[in-house]
């Protein structure tokens, strides 16, 4: 009971094909109509017909019963001859149409006789014996036909679904016709298909559903030539129109991987706001160290400035000592020069005075006045004196 409730709630697929009953005459037009479900037959099995023209047969055998009779009658030989041979065209032309079949374009066409199958024919006109019939006629253009796949599960338990086409021709009209009928394949067909689709994502992850699409299915045509090949059936060609995982996993499939791009970048906004950290503090760094590079180089100046200051004042220092020490010596040579070079700078201050009109000076004794004048002359005589013979000295240590 559980069986019969479970197959009831399988939707089988439509079934996609038929044959038909047609008088001959209008397997034509079956081959090329559509029915109410839009498909169209790949078999007809022609309704049988009485091929006989029954007035061509009675008129053929009046005029050739008649023309006996006459030629009989009347002893006319040429008569009777003549009449055997009307009575007999018009007899054959009765059966011509019994004799004579034209098969459809795109179509084989079985024989039989007595009800054995005795060859195949091929479209066109062809004349048969008439206790020989049609049974069959089969398509010959390919036929397509779609398998679609629900919840087939991948390698990692995903149900996936898959539309597939396949494109089928008959190769053998007698082994189809014989061995399967056309809606009998349709479902053995289809049930072959769908367990080597089955079979075949069961191989693969959900990741790969996608890309069946563009999948190289040489595999599965060889596997599904082989099922097929007792029915006289070749498969022509398989394209796999669409494959996918379910809607809600699809969803969740590209959440995550929203979440890990939002992740990524999220870390490269890190890694940057990180970057740009550093850069700022290798900045500060580095202008510190020129700050203090420049303070550096600014204290070495002024040390320089200040030893270049202690040379100065060192040689000034050498060059006053050495002045006093030339002094010291030329006094202890000759004591006397400090007096007169006195009296000489009281001589001159005298002079400043006497030229100011202004300045009051209080003179002492004339006498003294008059003796530094002489004094002075003296000094500037004295001192000319002292400057050649040290010249001279000068040029004996020399």
């Amino acid at each position: 009971m559980a069986n019969e409730q479970y197959l009831e709630s399988i939707e089988l697929p439509q079934a996609q094909l038929t044959q038909l009953h047609v008088p001959l005459n209008e397997a034509m037009t079956a081959f090329t109509t559509r029915d109410a479900s839009g498909i169209i037959p790949i078999v007809v099995v022609p309704e049988r017909q009485l091929g006989v023209r029954v007035e061509l047969l009675g008129l053929g055998v009046i005029v050739l019963v008649g023309g006996i009779y006459v030629g009989n009658l009347l002893n006319n030989s040429l008569l009777l001859i003549l009449a055997v041979l009307a009575g007999l065209l018009i007899t054959l032309l009765g059966l011509y149409r019994a004799l004579h079949v034209r098969i459809p374009e795109g179509v084989n066409a079985l024989v039989a006789r007595g009800g054995r199958y005795t060859g195949t024919l091929t479209p066109g006109p062809h004349l048969i014996l008439p206790w020989t019939a049609i049974t069959h006629l089969v398509t010959r253009r390919e036929i397509p036909f779609s398998v679609p796949v629900t919840d087939a599960p991948t390698q990692d338990n995903v149900r996936a679904t898959v539309g597939t086409l396949i494109t089928f021709s008959i190769t053998d009209p007698y082994r189809f016709v014989f061995n399967i009928s056309a809606d009998d394949f349709d479902q053995v067909f289809q049930a072959t298909c769908q367990d080597s689709l089955r079979a075949m994502v069961r191989q693969i992850n959900s990741d790969q559903v996608n890309d069946l699409v563009r999948q190289d299915l040489a595999e599965l045509r060889q596997t599904l030539s082989t099922d097929v090949e007792p029915y006289g059936v070749t498969i022509m060609k398989i394209n796999i129109i669409q494959a996918h995982p379910p809607a809600d996993f699809v969803a969740s499939q590209e959440a995550c991987q929203l979440a890990i791009l939002q992740q990524a970048e999220q870390a490269k906004k890190q890694a940057l706001t990180l970057r740009r950290q550093m850069d700022q503090e290798i900045l500060a760094r580095q202008q510190v160290i020129a700050r203090v590079e420049r303070e550096r180089e600014e204290l070495q100046l002024e040390i320089q400035r200040a030893e270049a200051r202690r040379r100065v004042f060192a040689l000034e220092a050498e060059a006053e000592e050495l002045r006093l020490a030339k002094l010291e010596e030329r006094l202890q040579r000759f004591p006397q020069a400090v007096k007169w070079e006195w009296q000489d700078n009281q001589l001159n201050v005298a002079r400043s005075l006497a030229g100011n009109t202004r300045a009051v000076v209080q003179l002492g004794n004339t006498d003294a006045l008059v003796r530094s004048i002489l004094l002075r002359d003296f000094s500037g005589l004295q001192a000319a004196t002292l400057e050649e013979g040290d010249d001279g000295n000068a040029d004996g240590i020399t």
